[in-house]
């Protein structure tokens, strides 16, 4: 007896084929940066923060350097 396979499940089975090729991260981290750089930039989101919280509104980090992400796998 020939077990039939669907239509459905055979272009599902294509699909997953053709992704195989691609890499796709699993994680996006922070680039590592220096301590004292780290330091430097928390020191200065922590103090825009304390200021928001006392003002009661959202915080605006827009001159400070946003975060580089790097993908990992």
């Amino acid at each position: 007896m020939k077990a039939r396979i669907s239509a459905t499940t055979l272009k599902r089975l294509g699909a997953l084929e053709q992704q195989r090729g691609e890499n796709r991260p699993a994680a996006m981290f922070p680039r590592l940066v220096q301590v004292d750089e780290w330091g430097a930039l928390a020191s200065r989101m922590q103090g825009i923060l304390k200021d928001n919280v006392v003002k009661d509104e959202a915080p605006d980090y827009g001159d400070l350097p946003k975060l580089e992400l790097v993908a990992s796998r």
